[in-house]
């Protein structure tokens, strides 16, 4: 043992590799320029590289550059499918590989809570609750008695996903709880309670999306005839306004060109106007245009957004085959219908893939349509269990991180 220490000191002592010194600046460059994988890894390289890959400045560079080079945001583009839990799928991938497209399964908050009453109304058939009743003379061998439920079991399978902006998601992983996360480096944020959200018997429906001019995220809240917006950065809701248009609002709102939008009306039964609602995320004021002439009812419609036009679906009730495009950007004479070779009950337009076929949300499956000859195939997704609650929405790569956004 004395010699092996003598040894030891002998030997010369290997010094701690340092870290080249270079410019703050030249470090946002490159690690600006590298996959959020490789990334979240060098977190664990040192304190420095910590503090440096969680700097917001790192995180407003690597999107820059991901939004302004196709390379980076073909790379870093996803698709967030949610269908019993959330799954994320390559976007290049997608019209290269349709027989073998693989979504990895991901963490998100709430993912694993424990809710008895799920547990309870898993159990449910045909609005019927069966227990189990021991008999009094052999406990072994329970009997199932059938209960009568004072509601309608509708038990969810789905997180529901409320917008997608720069690399955040807006989700509602259960029907009381709002959450921003990021699915790329599993960061996540409970959102307060909107005060509407306690009003009786009043629908609530929400929109997200990047307030450019003051550099914020926001959640905007439309229920109960008012509309309240939650700022990342102050992590507050305020009350903004009164709703300016009739409760028909029922679907998410939809973000382009720094407003979210839904399908709204106004007027009474002799003068009833259906519009397509635009919320100014920078000014917190509403604006509308007019919806195609075809809308008679906002209730059977929705809103999306193809290509960086906006577009309005048909969403429930009845089998179509076409919706409109917005050619030109709040003008209402732009609307220009389109006819698909298939017909939908309600269709979600999600992207264009590389290979420029859209790639749809239709009836709770996703498909590829090619618009220029019509036709189209629906994709299997490996991974993902089929079930009867779906949804899908896109998303980027990036480093924005949900707490790291707040005025000090």
């Amino acid at each position: 043992m004395k010699k092996e220490k003598i040894m030891k000191q002998l030997l010369p002592v290997e010094e701690e590799a340092e870290i080249p010194v270079l410019p703050q600046e030249i470090m946002v460059d490159i690690l600006s320029r590298l996959p959020i994988k490789a990334l979240c890894k060098f977190r664990c390289v040192s304190k420095q590289w910590l503090s440096l890959i969680s700097d917001p400045l790192l995180a407003k560079s690597h999107l820059r550059k991901t939004i302004r080079n196709d390379c980076f945001y073909s790379q870093r583009k996803r698709v967030l499918i949610s269908s019993h839990n959330l799954y994320s799928l390559e976007y290049a991938s997608i019209g290269r590989l349709d027989e073998n497209l693989v979504a990895l399964e991901l963490d998100y908050p709430l993912k694993d809570k424990s809710n008895g009453l799920a547990e309870l109304i898993d159990s449910a058939r045909d609005d019927f609750l069966y227990c189990e009743r021991g008999e009094e003379d052999n406990d072994e061998f329970p009997v199932m008695v059938k209960l009568n439920l004072p509601f309608c079991v509708n038990q969810r399978n789905w997180v529901d996903i409320l917008g997608s902006c720069n690399g955040l998601v807006c989700i509602a992983p259960d029907e009381d709880t709002l959450y921003l996360f990021n699915p790329s480096t599993r960061e996540s944020k409970r959102i307060p309670d909107p005060p509407s959200s306690f009003a009786p018997n009043g629908l609530s429906v929400y929109g997200f999306g990047y307030d450019f001019v003051n550099d914020d995220y926001k959640v905007v809240n439309v229920g109960c005839g008012t509309v309240c917006v939650y700022s990342l950065r102050t992590d507050s809701w305020g009350m903004v306004c009164s709703f300016p248009y009739d409760d028909s609002v029922y679907e998410s709102g939809v973000l382009l060109n720094g407003a979210i939008h839904w399908m709204a009306s106004y007027g009474d039964e002799a003068d009833f106007t259906c519009v397509v609602a635009a919320f100014s995320l920078e000014e917190e004021v509403f604006s509308h245009f007019p919806a195609p002439d075809i809308v008679d009812t906002c209730f059977e419609f929705m809103v999306g957004v193809l290509n960086g036009c906006l577009c309005v679906l048909h969403s429930r009730n009845q089998m179509r085959n076409d919706f409109w495009v917005m050619t030109e950007y709040g003008l209402g004479e732009s609307w220009t219908k389109l006819t698909l070779s298939l017909s939908y009950i309600c269709m979600k337009p999600l992207c264009l893939a590389q290979n420029g076929e859209a790639l749809l949300d239709v009836d709770g499956k996703l498909l590829l349509y090619n618009l220029e000859d019509d036709s189209y195939r629906y994709l299997v997704v490996n991974g993902i269990p089929e079930g009867d609650g779906f949804e899908a929405d896109t998303y980027l790569e990036t480093l924005v991180s949900p707490n790291g956004f707040f005025r000090t």
